[in-house]
């Protein structure tokens, strides 16, 4: 399998709080990667060191061969092929899925009204808004916030996809409809990373399990087995607020 990311003793401090405490792994090209474990555990500062949101204070980390911590590398290109969607939502509420889905595409990107509203149209119907694109994103529920969140993360076609607590919130039926979209750009072979909480409903959708707790990667490896580990029922509190 090829490798699309590869950390190497990644490491984050607060002060004197160490926050991610030497980790290492490979992910490839295509893989779904669930992170999960105890609240305080270091997932999200993991998953926002990954397009540099959060400064690593020691490690590296390769993305696509290139190393994105060496201070000569241009995040801002690398960004351009990393998606995310984060915990809270950065839309605009008075315009319409559609226009945001354009706004960023035309001033941004420059593309024409027509050619972004054409790209945005597919989009739209990927994640099941095609039929709500003309109403205000202020209108739309929870469910359908996040999956207009994932349709523009999708937007600069990305090899990378990072999801921060994308069913947060959701009924136990909103979060199935959720892991279903995630399942369907799994074989679209889009490599995702993602935060979870509720561990049965999203075992079909992950190629692979990470717990994690006090900053450490504690067991990796096929979800059903991290799942049944003594460690992961030992730790895992079933909820998920790390920072």
């Amino acid at each position: 399998m090829e490798k699309l990311l590869e950390i190497k003793n990644l490491s984050k401090s607060f002060g004197d709080h160490l926050v991610l405490n030497n980790i290492t792994t490979d992910i490839n090209k295509g893989d779904v990667l669930c992170l999960v474990g105890p609240s305080g555990g270091g997932k999200s500062t993991f998953l926002r060191s990954l397009n540099l949101l959060e400064i690593p204070t020691g490690g590296s980390i390769f993305f696509d061969g290139v190393e994105i911590t060496n201070p000569k590398t241009n995040i801002d290109e690398v960004r351009k092929k990393i998606g995310m969607v984060f915990q809270h939502f950065n839309l605009f509420p008075h315009l319409t899925i559609l226009e945001n889905m354009t706004l960023s595409p035309i001033n941004v990107l420059k593309l024409s009204k027509s050619e972004a509203e054409e790209k945005a149209k597919v989009l739209l119907t990927r994640v099941g808004l095609i039929e709500k694109a003309k109403l205000p994103a202020g209108s739309l529920t929870l469910l359908d916030r996040k999956r207009l969140e994932i349709a523009r993360a999708l937007g600069t076609r990305p090899k990378l996809l990072l999801l921060d607590e994308v069913a947060a919130g959701l009924t136990e039926v909103e979060v199935q409809q959720v892991m279903e979209l995630v399942a369907a750009l799994k074989k679209e072979k889009l490599t995702i990373i993602w935060i979870e909480h509720i561990l049965d409903t999203m075992m079909y959708a992950t190629d692979r399990l990470m717990c994690m707790s006090e900053g450490r990667n504690v067991i990796l490896g096929n979800p059903a087995e991290v799942i049944q580990s003594d460690i992961v029922q030992e730790l895992y509190l079933g909820t998920d607020d790390t920072k």
